[in-house]
């Protein structure tokens, strides 16, 4: 079965999403952090309570802002960010909870990492704040602070997220600071349409290869259905703190053999995601889709140590391929241009660049949903170019991608000359799909 929709091949650069929040000034460092009950909700302090701030709250050329769903499921985990931005300050913090309407504690708060911590308890709320690894004196402009929330059961009603900050000048005095409030809230999620994914709808995303073609650990995978996502486009991927492309997109995470995969972009009828590196050496795998509390169900792939697909420009593994001169943008296709792409034959001898994806292991390993660096291939590819074998210079991650693959071969002085001349990549025994490039004197 074809995907709907992909998409294009040049438009899997990773955007960092970064996103806004909250601040507070104590350092966290040879004391616990700020006291609790300072979020300015539900009748408490904030920041000015401690500091002497420059001005009154929410009037500096700053902003504080919290990210985080606009519906929630009961007992799913959310990533929530509170970023607190100031042109002229080098030092963060923040406090937050989150309460029903009627100030009770709602879900759980989550630390992830080392720059932020719970705080202690009040009549049974929880608050979280910055550490002292996460005011970072010192940083310009803004910080940003993540961290988990396990919503409560809907039966709870709205929830209230009260955020509470301080963008400090990094001296020792508590003066001389911007202090920032704001407050999110978030409704509880109707039970939704249960996500399916299609007969034959998860195949590797280049080559569209139908099921059981087999799809390799590390590539990028299409996946089609209805109901995958809460009804929004999210065409770009995100990036978490931890550096990974984000898992949960659109309302949507996708689970294969239990390991959540990374989402690269997320439409309702089709989630791009990359297979977990961590499945090599299975043969099968099963995928679930959860959207809205609700899950799919499971649908069964087959998997291959090496499954390469390489990228074309009409997104259906066919015709032109996802193929330049090497270290240039110009497409190794008939003389013109389209779409701003430049174009020409590749020369004889002349070294292109194959962009593909399911190559298998490589060496460095690079961990599931990470921007790779160069990383070779451990299975080394074989590239045919009108049926001649084409010497490869390097096959392995592209650096700054996740999931996408290049090769650098060098086209053979006995190909033919013409406009769509085959090339092909075979890996641990299994062959691509055929693409064409031109290929001039």
């Amino acid at each position: 079965m074809k995907p709907t929709r992909k998409i294009h091949w040049w438009q899997l650069i990773l955007a960092v999403t970064a996103i806004p929040l909250v601040v507070y000034a104590f350092d966290g460092i040879g004391n616990p952090g700020p006291p609790s009950e300072h979020t300015k909700g539900f009748g408490e302090p904030d920041c000015t309570e401690c500091h002497t701030p420059l001005g009154s709250a929410n009037t500096g050329p700053g902003s504080v802002t919290i990210t985080a769903p606009s519906t929630y499921s009961s007992g799913q985990t959310y990533q929530i960010t509170v970023r607190v931005a100031d042109p002229n300050q080098r030092k963060w913090g923040f406090e937050l909870s989150a309460r029903t309407l009627s100030a009770q504690q709602a879900g759980s708060l989550i630390p992830t990492n080392n720059q932020t911590q719970l705080l202690q308890t009040f009549n049974g709320i929880q608050y979280i704040a910055h550490t002292g690894v996460g005011t970072r004196p010192g940083t310009t402009v803004g910080a940003n602070f993540v961290f988990d929330w396990i919503a409560p059961n809907t039966s709870a009603g709205p929830v209230v997220m009260h955020a509470a900050g301080n963008a400090a000048n990094n001296s020792s005095s508590e003066s001389g600071d911007r202090i920032y409030f704001t407050s999110v809230t978030i409704q509880p999620q109707a039970s939704g349409p249960t996500p399916s994914i299609s007969d034959g709808g998860v195949v590797n995303i280049a080559s569209t290869a139908p099921e059981p073609a087999p799809v390799a650990p590390g590539a990028l995978v299409a996946i089609n259905g209805v109901n995958l996502t809460d009804g929004s486009q999210n065409p770009a991927a995100g990036i978490g703190a931890d550096g990974k492309l984000l898992t949960t997109l659109g309302g949507a995470s996708v689970a294969i053999n239990g390991i959540a995969a990374p989402i690269v972009f997320a439409l309702p009828g089709q989630l791009g995601v990359q297979v977990p590196y961590e499945l090599a050496g299975s043969t099968t795998g099963s995928v679930v889709v959860t959207m809205g509390g609700q899950s799919s169900p499971s649908h069964s792939i087959a998997l291959a140590s090496a499954a390469p697909g390489i990228f074309t420009l009409n997104q259906q593994g066919t015709g032109q391929g996802g193929v330049l001169i090497a270290d240039t943008n110009v497409l190794a296709a008939p003389a013109g241009s389209s779409s701003g792409s430049s174009r020409r034959p590749a020369k004889r001898g002349e070294l292109i660049r194959i962009y593909c994806t399911g190559l298998g292991a490589v060496t460095p390993a690079v961990e599931t949903g990470a921007p790779a660096g160069l990383s070779p291939a451990i299975t080394p590819p074989t590239v045919t170019i009108d049926g001649l074998n084409a010497t490869v210079q390097y096959s392995g991650t592209a650096p700054g991608f996740v999931g996408l693959y290049q090769i650098d071969a060098i086209v053979p002085g006995g190909a033919s000359i013409g406009d769509a001349i085959s090339l092909v990549v075979s890996s641990g025994g299994r062959q691509s799909n055929t693409v064409t490039i031109a290929v001039g004197p």
